[in-house]
């Protein structure tokens, strides 16, 4: 665009805005402007403002200024050409930013519309780099336009205007705020009731996923007293963690760029598909039978509670009503003992994204296992042979290196990752699955198929873990 500008036209030949400061002697038509007319219009405006060149006549604040340097005359008039309005804009950096103690030049950050890369972005470099040699804004973010859901621009006369009031009065303001991050606001974008609809779909995901975690914690875990180390959690929990730092430095990335859009994006591919769909279901069944306070729940709740101070970190920026709501019923450790969402410190992950990374291949591998393992058992429930994961056990191969990860040091229990009661892996030549019934019977209370279920005392039908939970 700088490159590529056209010349400058300085006046604008128009009655409004900032004037430019020169005078015509109405006895010779002489134009003046020297130093001493500046001098006296600065004054000027410092006291009363660019409005008065409109309404002051010359000789009142000219003084000895007031002459024609070429007849001697001292009929002088305002001329009534103005500067280029981003010429006026542009030069905010020197009149607002240089004169006020609580800001500070260069700027962080100029944010306008796309079509300020030919005006205020533009003019503002230019008087700045012409002036001090250096830009005036060390990064600038351009927005596009707010269109209606066919493409149209958004005017009264069509009637397709959307007021933010009434939907915040309807769907409240969050929904707007999940709307507005989840789309590239750099170019034009389409904005309609389905759309927002659509939003409300998303933020309900988000929300109720807060809400799990929530459960899963209140009055019941304490990170600092009941915390688990890295080392000492459960396989598949350390597996969920290096995933979660995977995560965060995606979404900080995101944010760093100010790419809202992409840090949502993340956020809720991570939400929807790795943990309600993944994790957490997988998760349910030690969530709910293990005994309160063993190694076993509290590994589990160790993750979850990472999960929930990264998501309120990670969401405050966007969802900062629903975080602050969340935070009403957060342990003290997840939340830097504050109150409100908007004084938390960014989130950090407990390993480093090295460490992280040294999961990946296992990660991979049980999910792509995983995918075939899902996909039998549906076809086996279709058929009607069975109705719950649990009541099958899975003979499963994979290729030889997806092998080597899935039964080293790093692997993790497939049957519990699966939701069955058991899964028996060979090396082969490509992922495959077969389904058979589960051995064993039925545990009354978490469904789970084992050998050791039996008559316990008073209770009938429990499997071992179970009993000593109950006891």
């Amino acid at each position: 665009m700088v490159e590529q500008r056209p010349d400058w036209c300085i006046s604008r030949q128009r009655n409004w805005g900032v004037p430019i400061p020169s005078f015509t002697c109405t006895d010779c038509g002489e134009k003046i402007m020297n130093d001493d007319t500046l001098d006296a219009v600065i004054a000027l405006f410092h006291e009363k403002g660019s409005d008065a060149w409109f309404t002051d006549a010359p000789e009142s604040y000219l003084g000895d200024a007031c002459v024609c340097p070429k007849c001697g005359g001292h009929h002088l008039k305002t001329d009534r050409d103005i500067l280029d309005v981003w010429w006026d804009s542009g030069v905010s950096w020197k009149a607002v930013c240089e004169y006020r103690p609580e800001l500070k030049y260069p700027a962080d950050v100029y944010l306008e519309g796309s079509d300020q890369h030919r005006g205020w972005f533009q003019s503002s470099l230019l008087t700045s780099v012409g002036t001090n040699g250096v830009a005036p804004y060390k990064a600038v973010i351009s927005q596009g336009f707010t269109l209606d859901g066919q493409g149209r621009k958004m005017s009264k006369s069509l009637g397709n205007v959307i007021d933010p009031n009434k939907i915040c009065d309807e769907m409240g303001a969050d929904i707007i705020r999940l709307w507005v991050a989840s789309v590239d606001t750099s170019t034009d974008v389409a904005c309609d009731h389905e759309i927002l609809a659509r939003t409300s779909d998303a933020y309900r995901r988000f929300r109720n996923t807060l809400r799990f975690l929530l459960s899963v914690l209140e009055g019941q875990f304490e990170p600092a007293t009941d915390g688990v180390a890295f080392d000492e959690l459960m396989p598949l929990d350390k597996l969920m963690l290096a995933r979660l730092t995977q995560v965060q430095a995606e979404v900080d990335e995101a944010y760093a760029g100010y790419e809202f859009n992409r840090a949502y994006r993340t956020l809720y591919d991570f939400v929807v598909t790795e943990l309600s769909n993944v994790y957490l279901d997988a998760l349910k069944d030690r969530l709910y039978c293990e005994k309160p306070g063993s190694h076993e729940m509290r590994s589990a709740q160790t993750v979850v509670a990472e999960l929930l101070s990264m998501l309120m970190r990670d969401l405050q920026p966007i969802l900062s009503y629903t975080v602050d709501e969340a935070m009403e019923f957060a342990p003290a450790g997840c939340r830097d003992n504050q109150e409100y969402a908007a004084l938390l410190d960014w989130y950090k992950s407990p390993i480093t994204l090295e460490q992280a990374n040294e999961f990946a291949g296992v990660l991979e591998a049980s999910l792509e296992l995983r995918g075939v393992v899902t996909k039998a058992i549906e076809e086996a429930r279709s058929a009607g042979t069975f109705t719950k994961s649990q009541q099958v056990r899975v003979k499963a191969t994979a290729p030889a290196e997806a092998y080597a990860l899935l039964t080293g040091d790093k692997a993790v229990d497939l049957a519990e990752f699966y939701i069955v009661s058991e899964v028996e892996l060979a090396e082969g030549a490509a992922f495959t699955a077969q389904i058979e019934a589960a051995h064993g019977e039925a545990c009354d209370r978490c469904w789970n198929y084992r050998t050791s279920t039996g008559v316990h005392g008073e209770h009938e039908h429990i499997c071992d873990r179970c009993f000593e939970a109950l006891s």
